[in-house]
C-alpha cells in the first residue's frame, strides 16, 4: 500500500519530530521558544567522497517560524558549514547561519556540534549550538536536516556531487538553556 518512499519519508518526519521533542530543553517563561520548518537549497559546496577531507557547504533556506498558536512569520536563512568530512560521516564541524525574521530582524548562531543518522537512503543531520547575536541571544539553537537519496549507498563509491537544487527538509528551534 505505501511504497519504499512513502515509508522513508514517513521515518523522516518522525525523526525530525522526535528530535525537535526529545532533545530540546524547557524553555523559560520569558522566552518563547521559536520553530522554523522549511526547504534548504544547497548553493554552493564541495563534494565528499568515500575518503574524509575537508568540505565547504553553503545554503539558503526558507523558513515559516512560528512562537505560538496562531503566530507564524517568513523568514531565510543563509548557512555555511566547513567539516573533514565523506558520505560516511562528519568530523569537527565548524557551521553559522544567519536567519532574517519579517520585520528585518536577524539572529546570528554558532553551531559547535553535529550527529549523524543513516538509514537506508535517510540521512538526518542535526546540528547544535547557540544564538550569539539578536533575538533569543544566550538561547540554544538545534538544526535538523533530513535528505532523502536513495541512492545514497551506492554514490558513496563515487565522488558525490558538490551541489544540488533538490529541496531538503530543515528544522530550526531556538530554545532557553
Amino acid at each position: 500500500m505505501f511504497g519504499r518512499r512513502g515509508i522513508v519519508i514517513a521515518v523522516c518526519s518522525m525523526a525530525m519530530t522526535g528530535s525537535s521533542l526529545a532533545l530540546a530543553p524547557h524553555s523559560s517563561a520569558t522566552q518563547r521558544p521559536v520553530v522554523c520548518t522549511g526547504q534548504e537549497y544547497r548553493s554552493a559546496g564541495t563534494g565528499v567522497g568515500l575518503v574524509p577531507k575537508l568540505a565547504r557547504v553553503e545554503s539558503r533556506a526558507q523558513y515559516t517560524c512560528t512562537t505560538g498558536p496562531g503566530e507564524a512569520a517568513p523568514a531565510t536563512g543563509h548557512f555555511v558549514a566547513f567539516s573533514r568530512a565523506s558520505c560516511l560521516g562528519l568530523d569537527n564541524v565548524t557551521a553559522g547561519e544567519v536567519v532574517h525574521y519579517a520585520g528585518g530582524r536577524k539572529s546570528v548562531i554558532e553551531y559547535d556540534s553535529s550527529s549523524v543518522l543513516g538509514i537506508s537512503g535517510l540521512n538526518v543531520i542535526r546540528l547544535d549550538g547557540k544564538v550569539t547575536e539578536g533575538p533569543g541571544k544566550g538561547q540554544a539553537a538545534h538544526r535538523t536536516l533530513a535528505i532523502l537519496d536513495p541512492s545514497s549507498t551506492t554514490k558513496c563509491l563515487v565522488r558525490v556531487p558538490a551541489s544540488s537544487s533538490a529541496p531538503r527538509k530543515v528544522q530550526l528551534e531556538i530554545r532557553s538553556v
